[in-house]
């Protein structure tokens, strides 16, 4: 039961003190992960030394009148000084990956070609701006005709329009638009001249 604690201790402390790290935003959250390190440590070396490891055991071997022989036993637990070496390389790692990493912005690999931004592009290499207007922004709905070829009307506040045709049996779309007169427009929806989206806007 004992040995039970001791793991899922040194398992969850590593799982927070990990996260610490890496999620560190601010100084103090930085803080707070370099004060809870030491307690990983802890129970990593509860966890991978035994008792009888801590320190080299001496043995007698025999024992002659006036000589005694010692001999040191090898150490039996390499690999679990390996791993604790490992943990404790992870752990200096994340901290001056918090203390460097989002601090100056230098990458693992590669090399910094340019400010610390991201920008979208195209297939062609051509910056986009996500926040620009699409040519129908700031248009509502306005009027709907129902039929088997569907009319949609859009108006914007400053009196532009545009209107949607969709031809269900074709299962197309085409556009007209105005600058003004959306009513008299409108009415007359059935004989305007309707075109591409590319082409109308």
């Amino acid at each position: 039961m004992r040995k039970f604690l001791v793991y899922s201790s040194f398992l969850i402390s590593s799982l927070v003190v990990i996260a610490m790290f890496v999620t560190a935003t601010t100084y103090v959250q930085l803080a707070v992960a370099i004060v809870l390190y030491p307690g990983l440590v802890y129970f990593a070396l509860k966890a991978f030394l035994d008792k009888d490891h801590k320190m080299s055991k001496l043995s007698i071997v025999k024992v002659k009148p006036s000589v005694s022989i010692q001999k040191e036993e090898e150490v039996s637990d390499i690999d679990k000084r390996g791993f604790l070496k490992v943990i404790g390389a992870a752990g200096l790692s994340f901290f001056l990956f918090s203390i460097l990493g989002k601090r100056t912005q230098v990458p693992f690999f590669g090399k910094v070609t340019g400010p610390a931004t991201t920008a979208l592009e195209d297939i062609n290499g051509n910056k986009i701006d996500p926040a620009q207007l699409q040519p129908t922004d700031g248009y509502r709905i306005s009027e709907i005709d129902d039929n088997v070829i569907t009319y949609y009307g859009f108006t914007n506040k400053d009196g532009k329009w545009f209107i949607m045709r969709e031809d269900t049996d074709t299962s197309s779309f085409r556009y007209t638009k105005g600058d003004s007169g959306f009513p008299g427009n409108w009415d007359k929806r059935v004989q305007l001249r309707y075109d591409y989206f590319h082409n109308v806007f």
